[in-house]
Parts: structure tokens; C-alpha cells; sequence
């Protein structure tokens, strides 16, 4: 029992059995002697919980530090993961690079981490000194690989029923896309890409079975961040040997939601996979404008720097795959 709490009740039990008791029980001063001790200790029990909340050094209303939430058991896992971060959606904007996309390389750039981009080509057709100096920068240090994400990444609608852009446009359309985007790299930046990631949006699945055969036929295009687990026809392709597929684990990624990073739910899907080799994480860094949700994405980047991951690119990861 706390000292303040013990003290109280002891005065209040010897003061209660000196003034009230004896008028109860006159002339018993043994039975007054045995209930003291019991007061007092009913006298705490009732006592504590208020005396407690008024300790500043009770443990019961100590403030608990921001973050300091336990983590799950991560200790199954024997070897550092293989980390593939995958950034969507950089387009020029008014002619430069916006700062959140130069606020978040940044920070990985400090850090010596690797990851992978992915160009909206469409804004390549105008692009400025600047942001070509700026993706040619980045390039040429081999700290990024810029990847092929979609032409205009805009979703579409046939019978007012929406498609996303490598859905249901056919195979000669979609190959334009992929086509004239490549065209566009090499002119403008110098390089092709070989790596693919297809948009999303409102309409239903991101790819069918003409970007299939298009990642096939296009000669530059490698690796495909696949973006669901692996399936039949993700392992067809990869059977005729010319591309190579990263597919996703969708319980670990750096956002819960598009455009929301969150730190506890990753670490709850990273703590399920302990023997997973690599994860593909996903972020847009467009979305990540106010402290609370950049500070989550540094949270999990910081955590998974902590745990020795291995940063690559998904070109340099790719290659280490038989």
C-alpha cells in the first residue's frame, strides 16, 4: 500500500475508534483494538483509486510517450527483407517537379535508398529543362529507377460503366500506349523504360490479357510490378522467360488506404510474412502533404532501415531472380 494511503487511513481509523467506538462499545478497548487495523484497510481500499489519480507518480496515470506502442513479435523473421519501394504518379506540374516529390527523394536521398518511380508519360511531350535535368539527375545515380505507369493513368467509361487505362481499350490501343511512351522517354530523357506498373482508379482490375501479351511484345519492358499476388497468368508470362514479376503482398505496403501511410498497419502485415523474401511497398507521395501522414511514411522507412532491409530497385532486384 502507497505510504500517503496508509497514513490517512491510519489516522482516520484512530480517530473514528478514540471518538465514535467508544460510545458503541464503552469499555472494550480490546474490540476497538482488533477493528482498527480493519477500518484502516477498508479505509485504503475505498481510498486509493482517488489518491492515486491525485499521485503524479503513480504509475496508473503516468502519460505514455507518443509512439510507444509495443510491436508484435517480429522476431520469426531470420533474415532482413529485400525492400522494392514503388512511388506512383510523377507528371510535371506547371513545368517542375513538385516539392512533396522533392520533399520525400530527399529524404530517401539521405539515406542512401533506393527505390523505383513511376512516370506518367503523357507531360513528357512538353517537358521542361528542368524536369528532365531533374529525372536525369536521379537516374543517373542509380538511387532511382524510373518505371512506365501509364500514359495518362485516366480511367474511361464505355456505357457510362468506368475502365482504368489497361483495362478493356483493346490490344493495339494499349500497345500504342506503351509504345509511344518509350518513344517519349528515349527522346526526352535519354533512356527507355523497363519496368511496367499499371494505374488503378474507379473501374475494376488495373490489367486483362492484352497488357499481358503487350509486356511480352514490348522489347524494353523486363519487370512487371504486378499489382495483386502472383496468378496463372502471371506465371504463364514469366514461363516464357522474357519478364520478370514482383508481385504484391497486399497486408504490407506503406499506406492502408491511397494516400494514407500508415505505420501500424504495416507493421501488422510485415509481422504475418516472417519467411517472404521481398515486399513491394506503395506509396503516393502526391498525397502525403500534411506532417502526420509524411511523418508515418518516414516512421516505417525509419523502422525498416532499423531492421537492415536491403533497399533495390526493381530493375536491381530482379535481376537477382532465376
Amino acid at each position: 500500500m502507497p505510504l500517503g494511503i496508509s497514513y490517512v487511513c491510519t489516522k482516520m481509523a484512530h480517530m473514528t475508534m478514540t471518538t465514535t467506538m467508544p460510545f458503541l462499545f464503552p469499555g472494550r478497548g480490546l474490540a476497538r483494538a482488533l477493528l482498527a487495523p480493519v477500518m484502516a484497510f477498508v479505509c485504503a481500499v475505498m481510498m486509493a483509486p482517488s489518491l492515486r489519480a491525485a499521485d503524479t507518480n503513480a504509475p496508473a496515470s503516468a502519460p505514455q510517450p507518443a509512439g510507444a506502442e509495443a510491436l508484435p513479435d517480429l522476431s520469426a523473421r531470420k533474415k532482413p527483407p529485400v525492400i522494392i519501394i514503388k512511388i506512383d504518379d510523377l507528371r510535371q506540374i506547371d513545368g517542375k517537379v513538385h516539392g512533396l516529390w522533392t520533399k520525400c527523394q530527399s529524404y530517401l536521398k539521405e539515406r542512401n535508398i533506393k527505390c523505383g518511380i513511376g512516370v506518367i508519360c503523357q507531360t513528357l511531350a512538353e517537358a521542361t529543362p528542368e524536369y528532365v535535368k531533374w529525372i536525369k539527375s536521379r537516374h543517373d545515380s542509380g538511387e532511382v529507377e524510373f518505371w512506365f505507369h501509364g500514359w495518362d493513368h485516366a480511367s474511361y467509361k464505355v456505357d457510362d460503366k468506368p475502365f482504368n487505362e489497361f483495362v478493356g481499350r483493346g490490344y493495339e490501343e494499349q500497345k500504342k500506349r506503351f509504345d509511344d511512351s518509350q518513344k517519349l522517354a528515349q527522346e526526352k530523357l535519354g533512356f527507355e523504360f523497363a519496368t511496367f506498373g499499371p494505374g488503378g482508379g474507379p473501374g475494376k482490375g488495373t490489367f486483362d490479357a492484352d497488357t499481358v501479351k503487350a509486356m511480352q511484345d514490348v522489347p524494353g519492358m523486363k519487370v512487371w510490378l504486378y499489382p495483386q499476388p502472383l496468378d496463372k497468368q502471371g506465371e504463364e508470362l514469366v514461363a516464357k522467360g522474357k519478364v520478370k514479376i514482383l508481385d504484391r503482398v497486399w497486408a504490407v505496403n506503406l499506406e492502408s488506404k491511397v494516400g494514407v501511410p500508415d505505420f501500424k498497419a504495416f507493421i501488422k502485415g510485415y509481422a504475418k510474412y516472417p519467411d517472404r523474401e521481398y515486399f513491394v511497398l506503395q506509396g503516393h507521395p502526391m498525397s502525403w502533404g500534411t506532417p502526420e501522414r509524411f511523418a508515418e511514411f518516414a516512421r516505417i522507412i525509419d523502422f525498416l532501415v532499423e531492421q537492415k532491409a536491403v533497399f533495390m530497385t526493381p530493375s536491381e532486384f530482379a535481376a537477382t531472380l532465376k
